[in-house]
């Protein structure tokens, strides 16, 4: 078997190089790009070492910790020992994602495993599967903690709500849409959103059906005495810049909880979304900005 080590060591240097842009990615550390070339060369000089001297102690564990020490010291200096153990850190855990994922997907698609000696299931990577596997695994990862910093960040504007309305009080999950400006142009009450998952716990289905219908008459200027004695009609203006119309409700109370109050609000609209307002239906309700300033 012939063994190209420039090959390898051209290899290993890509993985290193990769390894250290999603570590710099996810910890939003500022580094010259010339720092990291130079630590992953540093990190793939493994390759040349194990063949020129074949007895060197290159599996030796305090010899790997060296290592990647070193590494991360070439890549992003020191400024402080927090700062570098959350890079340090921040890097074998990139080094663990990545590696694992790509052995979980070689083994699920490989058909050449085989037992050991030992009784170990062992199989050979192809460095073409690594090539190609390799970036399709950093990005993936880089995508999924990305989406998870920002569903963490978003879940900070999710608030537990209560609505209490015709005798029957509905708890729900509301989130704070600092865009959301909707009022009643006479009253200047505000006016928040929710969809039909909210308005199944006071209609039925029948009564669903004649409320999205009277409200497609509205649209046509046309009025019923089912909204006519319990809704009221709101214009607004929508995203692109068209004028609508929304039927919505007068609830007899509201009530935001949050980790160390209770706001409570009367003076308050709830204008009707039919269907959801998002597909994960991580949340039923849009609040109203305006409602985390004034209570009562």
């Amino acid at each position: 078997m012939v063994v190209y080590v420039e090959v390898i060591w051209l290899l290993n240097f890509m993985i290193d190089w990769m390894i250290l842009l999603l570590t710099q990615s996810v910890t939003k550390h500022i580094t010259k790009w010339y720092r990291l070339v130079i630590a992953s060369l540093f990190g793939s000089l493994i390759v040349p070492i194990s063949f020129i001297a074949p007895t060197f102690p290159i599996d030796s564990w305090i010899l790997k910790i060296a290592h990647s020490f070193i590494i991360i010291w070439i890549a992003f200096g020191f400024q402080n020992v927090a700062i570098y153990f959350k890079l340090l850190c921040s890097f074998y855990f990139m080094t663990f994602s990545i590696g694992g994922g790509l052995f979980a997907i070689h083994f699920l698609f490989s058909t050449e495993a085989y037992l050991s000696r030992q009784g170990f299931a062992t199989d050979q990577i192809h460095g073409l599967f690594v090539l190609i596997g390799f970036p399709i695994i950093l990005f993936f990862t880089k995508y999924r903690m990305d989406k998870h910093k920002m569903q963490q960040f978003q879940h900070e504007f999710y608030y537990s709500v209560t609505i209490e309305w015709k005798g029957k009080q509905v708890e729900t999950t509301g989130y704070l849409d600092s865009g959301n400006h909707l009022v009643d142009p006479f009253t200047q009450t505000p006016v928040i959103i929710v969809d039909e998952t909210i308005l199944k716990h006071w209609f039925d289905e029948e009564d669903m059906m004649q409320l999205q219908a009277s409200a497609q008459n509205l649209m046509k200027g046309e009025m019923n005495d089912f909204t006519s004695t319990t809704f009221r009609i709101l214009p607004f203006q929508g995203v692109s810049g068209q004028h609508d119309f929304m039927i919505a409700f007068k609830p007899d109370l509201l009530e935001i909880h949050m980790k160390n109050v209770q706001l409570t609000n009367k003076k308050v609209l709830i204008g009707i979304q039919f269907g959801n307002l998002v597909a994960d239906n991580s949340y039923h309700c849009l609040l109203h900005p305006k409602l985390f300033q004034q209570t009562g």
